[in-house]
Protein backbone atom coordinates (compact mmCIF):
# COMPACT_ATOMS: atom_id res chain seq x y z
CA UNK A 1 0.00 0.00 0.00
CA UNK A 2 1.26 3.43 -0.84
CA UNK A 3 1.89 5.90 1.39
CA UNK A 4 1.86 8.99 -0.94
CA UNK A 5 -2.02 9.51 -0.75
CA UNK A 6 -1.87 9.59 3.17
CA UNK A 7 0.97 11.79 2.93
CA UNK A 8 -0.68 14.11 0.60
CA UNK A 9 -3.78 14.44 2.48
CA UNK A 10 -2.15 15.03 5.78
CA UNK A 11 0.00 18.22 3.70
CA UNK A 12 -2.89 19.61 2.46
CA UNK A 13 -4.90 19.29 5.99
CA UNK A 14 -1.72 20.90 7.81
CA UNK A 15 -1.49 23.81 5.06
CA UNK A 16 -5.16 24.38 5.42
CA UNK A 17 -5.17 24.77 8.87
CA UNK A 18 -2.37 27.11 9.04
CA UNK A 19 -2.87 28.70 5.81
CA UNK A 20 -3.92 31.84 7.91
CA UNK A 21 -2.47 31.38 11.51
CA UNK A 22 -0.51 34.02 12.44
CA UNK A 23 -0.07 35.17 16.21
CA UNK A 24 1.52 38.03 15.92
CA UNK A 25 -0.57 40.34 17.53
CA UNK A 26 -1.07 42.48 20.61
CA UNK A 27 -2.41 39.34 22.44
CA UNK A 28 0.67 37.65 22.17
CA UNK A 29 2.11 40.35 23.59
CA UNK A 30 0.42 41.30 26.49
CA UNK A 31 0.54 37.42 27.07
CA UNK A 32 4.05 37.35 27.16
CA UNK A 33 4.83 40.86 28.36
CA UNK A 34 2.83 39.35 31.67
CA UNK A 35 4.59 36.23 32.15
CA UNK A 36 8.19 38.27 32.00
CA UNK A 37 6.51 40.67 34.54
CA UNK A 38 5.65 37.78 36.69
CA UNK A 39 9.63 36.34 36.00
CA UNK A 40 10.97 39.89 36.61
CA UNK A 41 9.12 40.48 39.94
CA UNK A 42 11.13 37.65 41.52
CA UNK A 43 14.52 38.71 40.67
CA UNK A 44 14.12 42.91 40.75
CA UNK A 45 12.59 42.36 44.47
CA UNK A 46 14.54 40.08 46.15
CA UNK A 47 18.46 39.56 46.32
CA UNK A 48 20.04 36.43 44.30
CA UNK A 49 21.42 35.48 48.21
CA UNK A 50 17.93 35.34 49.71
CA UNK A 51 16.87 32.96 46.43
CA UNK A 52 20.06 30.37 47.01
CA UNK A 53 19.05 29.95 50.77
CA UNK A 54 20.31 26.47 52.03
CA UNK A 55 18.11 23.73 52.82
CA UNK A 56 18.00 21.17 55.42
CA UNK A 57 18.71 18.11 53.49
CA UNK A 58 19.06 19.33 49.63
CA UNK A 59 22.91 20.82 50.56
CA UNK A 60 23.74 24.54 49.58
CA UNK A 61 22.42 26.01 46.14
CA UNK A 62 23.34 27.06 43.40
CA UNK A 63 22.92 23.74 42.29
CA UNK A 64 25.30 23.69 39.47
CA UNK A 65 25.96 19.77 38.62
CA UNK A 66 24.83 18.28 35.34
CA UNK A 67 22.36 20.51 32.90
CA UNK A 68 22.09 22.79 35.93
CA UNK A 69 25.58 24.14 34.81
CA UNK A 70 24.06 26.33 31.63
CA UNK A 71 22.33 28.58 34.27
CA UNK A 72 23.15 32.03 35.02
CA UNK A 73 23.43 31.38 37.91
CA UNK A 74 26.08 28.70 37.26
CA UNK A 75 28.63 30.52 34.23
CA UNK A 76 31.36 31.81 34.88
CA UNK A 77 31.64 30.12 38.64
CA UNK A 78 33.29 32.16 41.35
CA UNK A 79 34.34 35.07 38.86
CA UNK A 80 31.03 36.48 38.55
CA UNK A 81 29.36 38.11 41.41
CA UNK A 82 25.55 37.39 42.36
CA UNK A 83 24.27 40.63 41.78
CA UNK A 84 26.16 41.21 38.61
CA UNK A 85 24.44 37.94 38.01
CA UNK A 86 21.03 39.00 39.07
CA UNK A 87 20.97 42.59 36.68
CA UNK A 88 22.50 40.48 33.85
CA UNK A 89 18.76 38.62 34.28
CA UNK A 90 16.54 41.71 34.80
CA UNK A 91 17.75 43.36 31.72
CA UNK A 92 17.02 40.06 29.88
CA UNK A 93 13.31 40.65 31.22
CA UNK A 94 12.94 44.23 30.82
CA UNK A 95 13.68 43.75 27.07
CA UNK A 96 11.28 40.95 26.89
CA UNK A 97 8.34 42.83 28.89
CA UNK A 98 9.30 46.04 26.60
CA UNK A 99 8.19 43.67 23.62
CA UNK A 100 11.54 44.75 21.91
CA UNK A 101 12.13 42.18 19.27
CA UNK A 102 10.18 39.07 20.20
CA UNK A 103 12.79 37.00 17.41
CA UNK A 104 16.11 38.18 19.30
CA UNK A 105 14.89 37.68 22.80
CA UNK A 106 13.19 34.86 22.84
CA UNK A 107 16.26 32.68 24.00
CA UNK A 108 17.44 35.04 26.43
CA UNK A 109 14.08 34.59 27.75
CA UNK A 110 14.14 30.80 27.95
CA UNK A 111 17.41 31.16 29.36
CA UNK A 112 16.65 33.51 32.62
CA UNK A 113 13.69 31.25 32.92
CA UNK A 114 15.85 28.02 32.64
CA UNK A 115 18.10 29.81 35.15
CA UNK A 116 15.81 31.02 37.98
CA UNK A 117 13.45 27.50 37.84
CA UNK A 118 16.64 25.24 38.02
CA UNK A 119 18.44 27.15 40.50
CA UNK A 120 16.58 28.82 43.47
CA UNK A 121 16.17 26.78 46.40
CA UNK A 122 12.89 27.29 47.39
CA UNK A 123 10.64 27.70 44.04
CA UNK A 124 6.79 27.69 44.26
CA UNK A 125 6.18 26.32 41.36
CA UNK A 126 5.18 29.22 39.18
CA UNK A 127 8.87 29.16 37.96
CA UNK A 128 8.26 25.97 36.76
CA UNK A 129 5.37 26.49 34.82
CA UNK A 130 7.27 29.85 33.55
CA UNK A 131 9.95 27.99 31.86
CA UNK A 132 7.80 25.53 30.37
CA UNK A 133 5.92 28.17 29.30
CA UNK A 134 9.08 30.04 27.62
CA UNK A 135 10.24 27.42 25.84
CA UNK A 136 7.25 26.88 24.37
CA UNK A 137 7.27 30.49 22.98
CA UNK A 138 10.81 30.11 21.41
CA UNK A 139 9.90 28.68 18.14
CA UNK A 140 6.98 31.15 18.09
CA UNK A 141 9.04 34.25 19.06
CA UNK A 142 11.71 33.23 16.69
CA UNK A 143 9.45 33.08 13.52
CA UNK A 144 8.06 37.14 15.14
CA UNK A 145 9.90 39.22 13.21
CA UNK A 146 8.67 42.74 14.45
CA UNK A 147 10.44 45.15 16.13
CA UNK A 148 8.15 45.46 19.18
CA UNK A 149 5.27 42.82 20.04
CA UNK A 150 2.37 45.24 20.29
CA UNK A 151 2.78 46.10 16.45
CA UNK A 152 1.08 44.45 13.54
CA UNK A 153 2.77 42.47 11.22
CA UNK A 154 3.87 43.87 7.93
CA UNK A 155 5.14 40.85 6.04
CA UNK A 156 4.04 37.60 5.41
CA UNK A 157 4.49 34.36 7.32
CA UNK A 158 7.20 32.11 6.26
CA UNK A 159 4.42 28.76 5.55
CA UNK A 160 7.12 26.74 8.02
CA UNK A 161 7.28 29.18 10.82
CA UNK A 162 3.51 29.05 10.77
CA UNK A 163 3.58 25.49 10.85
CA UNK A 164 5.81 25.10 13.73
CA UNK A 165 4.11 28.40 15.60
CA UNK A 166 0.70 25.85 15.24
CA UNK A 167 2.48 22.94 16.68
CA UNK A 168 3.27 25.08 19.41
CA UNK A 169 0.43 26.73 20.33
CA UNK A 170 -1.36 23.88 20.58
CA UNK A 171 1.20 22.13 22.75
CA UNK A 172 0.64 25.40 24.93
CA UNK A 173 -2.84 24.89 25.27
CA UNK A 174 -2.96 21.34 26.07
CA UNK A 175 -0.04 22.06 28.59
CA UNK A 176 -2.03 24.23 30.64
CA UNK A 177 -5.37 22.45 30.05
CA UNK A 178 -3.66 19.36 31.91
CA UNK A 179 -2.11 21.98 34.67
CA UNK A 180 -5.75 22.54 35.65
CA UNK A 181 -7.47 19.88 34.93
CA UNK A 182 -4.61 17.18 36.81
CA UNK A 183 -4.79 20.12 39.75
CA UNK A 184 -8.45 19.83 40.03
CA UNK A 185 -8.68 16.30 39.69
CA UNK A 186 -6.19 14.78 42.11
CA UNK A 187 -7.77 17.45 45.01
CA UNK A 188 -10.63 15.40 45.02
CA UNK A 189 -8.33 12.41 46.39
CA UNK A 190 -7.82 15.02 49.37
CA UNK A 191 -9.91 14.27 52.25
CA UNK A 192 -10.08 18.53 52.57
CA UNK A 193 -11.10 19.23 49.18
CA UNK A 194 -13.44 16.11 48.81
CA UNK A 195 -15.66 17.10 51.94
CA UNK A 196 -15.56 21.10 50.94
CA UNK A 197 -13.41 22.02 54.17
CA UNK A 198 -9.80 22.72 52.38
CA UNK A 199 -10.72 27.17 52.24
CA UNK A 200 -11.48 26.99 56.06
CA UNK A 201 -7.58 26.00 56.72
CA UNK A 202 -5.76 27.41 54.09
CA UNK A 203 -7.78 31.05 55.08
CA UNK A 204 -5.77 30.07 58.31
CA UNK A 205 -2.37 29.01 57.51
CA UNK A 206 0.22 30.69 59.25
CA UNK A 207 2.51 31.18 56.33
CA UNK A 208 0.20 31.22 53.21
CA UNK A 209 -3.05 32.23 55.20
CA UNK A 210 -5.27 35.40 54.72
CA UNK A 211 -3.61 38.92 55.73
CA UNK A 212 -4.86 42.04 56.15
CA UNK A 213 -6.84 44.13 55.25
CA UNK A 214 -9.09 40.90 54.31
CA UNK A 215 -8.45 39.17 57.51
CA UNK A 216 -11.48 39.63 59.71
CA UNK A 217 -13.73 39.22 56.72
CA UNK A 218 -12.33 36.05 55.43
CA UNK A 219 -12.03 34.65 58.63
CA UNK A 220 -15.61 35.98 59.61
CA UNK A 221 -17.67 34.29 56.52
CA UNK A 222 -15.58 31.42 56.37
CA UNK A 223 -17.09 30.16 59.89
CA UNK A 224 -20.46 29.38 57.80
CA UNK A 225 -20.24 25.65 56.39
CA UNK A 226 -22.36 26.76 53.60
CA UNK A 227 -19.32 29.18 52.33
CA UNK A 228 -16.75 27.21 53.02
CA UNK A 229 -17.55 24.81 50.99
CA UNK A 230 -18.61 27.25 48.38
CA UNK A 231 -15.18 28.70 48.16
CA UNK A 232 -13.65 24.82 48.07
CA UNK A 233 -15.67 23.57 45.47
CA UNK A 234 -15.97 26.32 43.61
CA UNK A 235 -12.20 27.06 43.19
CA UNK A 236 -12.08 23.12 41.87
CA UNK A 237 -15.21 23.58 39.60
CA UNK A 238 -13.20 26.95 38.35
CA UNK A 239 -9.89 25.22 37.26
CA UNK A 240 -11.75 22.01 35.64
CA UNK A 241 -14.09 25.20 33.57
CA UNK A 242 -10.47 26.47 32.64
CA UNK A 243 -8.82 23.61 31.06
CA UNK A 244 -11.96 22.49 29.19
CA UNK A 245 -12.24 26.23 27.74
CA UNK A 246 -8.27 26.44 26.39
CA UNK A 247 -8.60 23.83 24.44
CA UNK A 248 -11.52 24.95 22.54
CA UNK A 249 -12.11 28.14 20.03
CA UNK A 250 -11.45 31.38 20.49
CA UNK A 251 -14.77 32.88 22.35
CA UNK A 252 -14.24 29.47 25.07
CA UNK A 253 -10.73 30.35 25.81
CA UNK A 254 -11.26 33.95 25.95
CA UNK A 255 -13.58 33.14 28.69
CA UNK A 256 -11.03 30.44 30.46
CA UNK A 257 -8.77 33.72 30.79
CA UNK A 258 -11.66 35.53 32.75
CA UNK A 259 -12.17 32.45 34.90
CA UNK A 260 -8.24 32.49 35.35
CA UNK A 261 -8.09 36.08 35.94
CA UNK A 262 -10.82 35.53 38.65
CA UNK A 263 -9.52 32.68 40.30
CA UNK A 264 -5.94 34.19 40.46
CA UNK A 265 -7.13 37.52 41.51
CA UNK A 266 -8.81 36.40 44.13
CA UNK A 267 -5.98 34.52 45.55
CA UNK A 268 -3.71 37.35 45.12
CA UNK A 269 -6.11 39.34 47.30
CA UNK A 270 -6.47 36.87 50.25
CA UNK A 271 -2.96 34.89 50.37
CA UNK A 272 -0.71 36.39 48.21
CA UNK A 273 1.61 34.52 45.75
CA UNK A 274 2.07 37.55 42.97
CA UNK A 275 4.70 35.96 40.68
CA UNK A 276 3.06 32.44 40.41
CA UNK A 277 -0.21 34.78 39.35
CA UNK A 278 0.96 36.33 36.84
CA UNK A 279 2.71 33.32 35.32
CA UNK A 280 -0.94 31.67 35.10
CA UNK A 281 -2.78 34.97 33.87
CA UNK A 282 0.01 35.47 31.50
CA UNK A 283 0.24 31.54 30.49
CA UNK A 284 -4.08 32.18 29.85
CA UNK A 285 -3.73 35.01 27.90
CA UNK A 286 -1.12 33.60 25.47
CA UNK A 287 -4.01 30.56 25.26
CA UNK A 288 -6.69 32.74 24.31
CA UNK A 289 -4.51 34.66 21.79
CA UNK A 290 -6.61 34.65 18.02
CA UNK A 291 -4.74 32.78 15.68
CA UNK A 292 -5.60 34.83 12.53
CA UNK A 293 -3.76 38.34 11.07
CA UNK A 294 -2.64 39.73 8.55
CA UNK A 295 0.26 42.30 7.38
CA UNK A 296 -0.56 45.67 7.67
CA UNK A 297 -0.22 46.91 3.79
CA UNK A 298 -2.05 43.39 2.93
CA UNK A 299 -5.47 44.65 4.72
CA UNK A 300 -6.42 47.75 5.96
CA UNK A 301 -7.32 48.21 9.61
CA UNK A 302 -10.78 47.54 10.80
CA UNK A 303 -13.01 50.10 11.30
CA UNK A 304 -15.28 48.66 13.39
CA UNK A 305 -18.38 48.16 10.85
CA UNK A 306 -19.28 44.95 9.96
CA UNK A 307 -17.41 43.12 6.96
CA UNK A 308 -15.97 39.82 5.98
CA UNK A 309 -15.50 37.57 8.89
CA UNK A 310 -14.26 34.15 8.90
CA UNK A 311 -13.35 31.33 10.92
CA UNK A 312 -9.24 31.34 11.43
CA UNK A 313 -7.43 27.97 11.52
CA UNK A 314 -8.03 27.26 15.21
CA UNK A 315 -11.79 28.23 14.86
CA UNK A 316 -11.60 32.18 15.89
CA UNK A 317 -14.38 33.93 13.67
CA UNK A 318 -12.51 37.59 13.14
CA UNK A 319 -12.24 39.99 10.90
CA UNK A 320 -9.81 39.50 8.08
CA UNK A 321 -6.57 41.55 9.17
CA UNK A 322 -7.78 42.76 12.39
CA UNK A 323 -6.16 41.96 16.04
CA UNK A 324 -8.17 42.48 18.61
CA UNK A 325 -7.37 43.80 21.85
CA UNK A 326 -7.77 41.84 25.25
CA UNK A 327 -10.96 42.85 26.41
CA UNK A 328 -9.51 42.86 30.05
CA UNK A 329 -6.15 44.10 30.68
CA UNK A 330 -4.62 41.12 32.39
CA UNK A 331 -1.70 43.22 34.25
CA UNK A 332 -4.30 45.26 35.98
CA UNK A 333 -5.66 42.05 37.90
CA UNK A 334 -3.35 40.90 39.74
CA UNK A 335 -4.44 37.09 39.89
CA UNK A 336 -2.64 34.19 42.45
CA UNK A 337 -2.45 31.24 41.12
CA UNK A 338 -3.26 27.96 41.69
CA UNK A 339 -3.52 25.60 44.40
Amino acid sequence: MSLTPLLNTATQWVTGRTARFDLRNRWFGVGRTVLASAQLSVLLFTPLKALLVPVLGMGHYPRCDGVRAASAVCVGGGSVGDEVRRWVMVAILLLVVSGYRPRWTALPHAWVAYSVAVSISVPDGGESIGMIVSFLLVPIALADDRTWHWTRPETEQNPSFRIVAYVCFLALRAQIAYLYLDSAISKFGVADWANGTAEYYFLRDNMFGVGQPWSALALGVSKYAIIVVALTWGALLIEIAIGVCVLLKGPWRKAGMALDILLHGSIVLTMGLWSFAFVMIGSSVLCATPGRGRPREAVPRSTGTAGGTGTDALGDAETPGTVDAPTAAPGAVPAPAGT
